[in-house]
């Protein structure tokens, strides 16, 4: 292999090695290798190797030790690299319907309520403009992309980082996979739930956000949500 030194190469190197760390089932600690090994190995100078390792570190797959004994070695793991790495997997079709609708129920009233609390004048316009695109929307086929939309942009106000985090990547991979069975039937009543929760915002209203998602949650009852 040529002595190349490039952003695509070291990321080949980076999926190459945290493959090789996943199948061989490595636990925190084990020796990765030196990097004058790892440069041999993949036949690359020192900046590409840097690179590849820098890319791993960022991640939190390995470390990288100085000096005598030092070398390349698997990161443990911690619970937020954890989480990360399973929200990457929902969009390898892990999840399923009912997982994905089950936790977005479980947070709508912490996100919504984060929102009527810290929504800015922007916030409120935004979120104002996406509800008027429900309304437009309602009774047509892009009624459920309008719907999810409102919900990303509501969760998009928490300043919880990891609640707006996990509430929009569910939202994203369940937009993405096009996934059947996430919506109710289009009601009047559903669409004036969702209209009161970008008017609960709009007021900073906590009893009237209260209301609608009392509202949201009741036909999880009959299989259906959102």
């Amino acid at each position: 292999m040529s002595q190349i030194t490039n952003t695509a190469t070291a990321v080949q190197i980076a999926r190459a090695l945290e493959g090789q760390i996943v199948s061989e089932g490595w636990d925190a600690g084990h020796f990765v290798g030196r990097r004058q090994e790892l440069m041999a190995r993949f036949g690359v100078a020192p900046a590409t190797l840097s690179e590849a390792i820098q890319l791993l570190r960022a991640r939190g797959i390995v470390d990288a030790k100085p000096g005598p004994g030092g070398g390349i070695f698997v990161a443990t793991r911690s619970p937020f690299t954890q989480l990360s790495d399973q929200l990457l997997r929902l969009r390898e079709g892990k999840a399923t319907v009912e997982n994905c609708l089950h936790v977005l129920d479980a947070l709508d009233g912490s996100v919504l309520q984060h929102a009527v609390e810290n929504a800015s004048e922007d916030d409120i316009a935004e979120i104002s403009a996406c509800a008027e695109a429900l309304r437009a929307a309602w009774d047509s086929p892009e009624a459920p992309t309008a719907m999810w939309a409102l919900h990303a942009r509501i969760a998009q106000v928490s300043p919880n980082e990891l609640l707006r985090s996990l509430y929009t990547n569910l939202v994203d991979y369940i937009v993405a996979a096009q996934l059947e069975g996430v919506t109710a039937p289009a009601t009047p009543e559903r669409l004036q739930t969702h209209l009161d929760f970008a008017e609960a915002v709009v007021r900073g209203d906590h009893e009237l956000a209260s209301s609608a998602i009392a509202r949201h949650r009741r036909p999880v009852a009959d299989g259906r949500t959102s």
